[in-house]
Formats: structure tokens, C-alpha cells, sequence
């Protein structure tokens, strides 16, 4: 990691901070993985910035260490948060891991369940498109059939019943 940089703000770019076009200021490091290029498929603009950034121009495209991306999976499972893809993990273990070396990430998202995660993990947020969330929300499972509760949603299939699994904020 660049030392020049140390205790400074980074800018971590999800697929939406691309596909809208997420500008800092010029002395602020922006950083990605390679994953959410990847997931960037549609609008000319976002696949062009995709390219020049894989370009060397523009934010840097950094790989988490291993040991942050199962510290957020962790996370993910004690929350009971669904629909993380494995560039939205990456991007939050990016994040952690710059935290824990003296950094304040800042994830740029407009992904609720990114945002949820980040503020699970204590890091800051920049929401993109909308107002974004304002607090952690833990998830619950729940079978609407035979009304079996359980703290996370696993395969999403009711131990109970078999029947498809919901869930709803923990109280």
C-alpha cells in the first residue's frame, strides 16, 4: 500500500460509482477489485471508464488479502445480510483492510446491502443516486408457512417444513 498516503481518506469504488461516474478530488486515492469491473455490463459511459481504468488510468484496482474478505463473510453471517455478490465482498474486505492499516475508507455505493455491511464493519459510507441507509439492520429468518423463526437466512429453505424461507428486520 502507498505509505505516502497513510491516515489519509481512499475512496472505495463500487460498479454503481462507475456506471454514475463518481469523481473525488484529485488528491484522493480511488481503489476497486477487479470483480466489480467485471460487474460493470451496461451503459457506454461505465464500460469506457471500466476499460480505462483497467488501463492504469483512474482508480487503482487492488485485491483484498484473503483474511479480510472470510472477516467480512463473518459479518455478513452474523447480520444475516443476503445478495452480496463475491465483488461486493471483496470490496468491503478492501475496505476493512485499508482501515486496519490506518486509513478511512469511504465506500462509494448506491447498494444497500453494501452500505448495511459497511456499517456493520464500522466504515464510513458515500451513497450514490439516493439518500442511502442510516443504521445497521440486522436480519431474521422466517418460514410464512409453519412460522419457524431463525437468526440467519442460510439456503433460504425452512429446517421445519422445506418451505422457502423470508425475512424481516430483527427487532
Amino acid at each position: 500500500m502507498c505509505e505516502e498516503k497513510f491516515g489519509k481518506r481512499i475512496y472505495i469504488l463500487d460498479a454503481s460509482a462507475l456506471i454514475f461516474g463518481f469523481m473525488s478530488s484529485s488528491d484522493e486515492m480511488q481503489i476497486t477489485c477487479r470483480e466489480v469491473l467485471e460487474e460493470v455490463k451496461f451503459g457506454e459511459a461505465a464500460v469506457y471508464r471500466a476499460t480505462v481504468i483497467r488501463e492504469g488510468v483512474g482508480p487503482k484496482i487492488i485485491e483484498p488479502r484473503e483474511e479480510y474478505v472470510e472477516a467480512v463473510k463473518r459479518e455478513v453471517t452474523r447480520i444475516g445480510e443476503t445478495g452480496l455478490s463475491d465483488a461486493d465482498i471483496k470490496l468491503l474486505a478492501l475496505a476493512l483492510m485499508f482501515k486496519d492499516n490506518g486509513w478511512e475508507p469511504v465506500i462509494v455505493s448506491a447498494d444497500y446491502a453494501i452500505q448495511n455491511t459497511a456499517f456493520s464493519l464500522n466504515i464510513k459510507v458515500e451513497p450514490i443516486i439516493h439518500k442511502g441507509i442510516e443504521k445497521v439492520i440486522v436480519w431474521i429468518s422466517y418460514c410464512p408457512k409453519c412460522k419457524w423463526v431463525g437468526g440467519v437466512f442460510k439456503e433460504g429453505i425452512c429446517p421445519n417444513c422445506g418451505s422457502k424461507l423470508k425475512r424481516r428486520p430483527k427487532r
